[in-house]
């Protein structure tokens, strides 16, 4: 029987998190995978403990190039992988037990479709919390979703035969950017089947890629530059694109405790799409505070 998936996942200096990854993925009810775990130049001991694993379980893979960046690392396990459904996750996760055969269901009820992806949710610690894309019912999504931004992550599967498939952008200035740019390039001739179930958590941690705010900033402006420059949006796609990152960019400003370059990025959002109330609630935030909002709140 041939391969179903090959599961995708790049690393860099992330043993301590290896295990779970890995273990996560051996406790699939589906079994018929490949994990290829991309070692993007790890100088710790990563490794050792994939092929403390692989030794015993043929189905773990291990990779090994130079730093190249996550964007390089995926397309370097794209190319290597023998199924012809790609699931990506980060070597930071942890999988749902029935996150493969949710896939798998789905394919099997969707063949036209070749993008998938299921929900997932946040674990700091003991705790568990949503993420944006609970909010979203089960349906088919096309590029226009993702304008806004990317609620997925990396977290999705795709199939690799796709005729006009466009592998990641390996630029290093566009790290942590890349799943954005590759689902709407991707998504202009394809659409993607949300699957209103939970099919894996993302931890958080003090070394993940998303707490870095002024780097954030600095590539989804790249991005977006690079996204308007390759694909024709019309005049209302490149204001909302625009605006949106605008919006993303005051945000993490914020996260930044830059207060009056997160005002300036907000305002260059509204002068594109407008005020709303997303808009509205974040500029009274920057005024007065969160602090002060949450009293109000309270009634105090």
């Amino acid at each position: 029987m041939s391969l179903f998936f090959s599961i995708v996942i790049p690393t860099y200096n992330r043993a301590a998190f290896l295990p779970r990854i890995i273990q996560s993925i051996q406790g699939q009810t589906f079994q018929n995978y490949e994990a290829i775990f991309v070692d993007d130049g790890s100088t710790d001991n990563s490794k050792d403990i994939i092929s403390s694993f692989s030794a015993s379980d043929k189905r773990i893979k291990y990779l090994y190039q130079q730093n190249k960046e996550r964007g390089a690392a995926r397309n370097t396990g794209i190319q290597a992988a023998k199924a012809d459904y790609i699931v990506l996750v980060d070597s930071d996760d942890e999988l749902h037990s029935q996150y493969l055969n949710y896939l798998h269901d789905a394919i099997s009820s969707h063949p036209q479709v070749d993008f998938f992806a299921c929900h997932f949710k946040f674990k700091d610690g003991d705790r568990i919390y949503n993420s944006p894309i609970e909010n979203e019912k089960q349906d088919l999504l096309n590029y226009t979703f993702f304008l806004h931004g990317n609620p997925l992550a990396c977290n999705f599967c795709f199939r690799k035969s796709k005729a006009d498939l466009h592998l990641f952008e390996e630029d290093r200035t566009l790290a942590t950017m890349e799943d954005w740019v590759f689902l709407i390039r991707n998504l202009r001739t394809s659409t993607i089947y949300i699957i209103q179930k939970l099919g894996l958590y993302m931890h958080h941690h003090a070394t993940r890629s998303m707490q870095q705010n002024k780097l954030l900033i600095e590539r989804r402006l790249l991005a977006t530059e690079l996204l308007c420059k390759k694909e024709q949006f019309s005049e209302k796609e490149t204001k909302m694109v625009w605006g949106y990152s605008y919006y993303f960019c005051s945000i993490h400003a914020y996260l930044d405790f830059n207060r009056r370059q997160s005002l300036r990025f907000l305002l260059k959002a509204i002068s594109l799409l407008g005020v709303n109330l997303k808009f509205a609630i974040t500029f009274i935030k920057y005024i007065v505070g969160k602090r002060a909002i949450q009293r109000l709140q309270l009634g105090n």
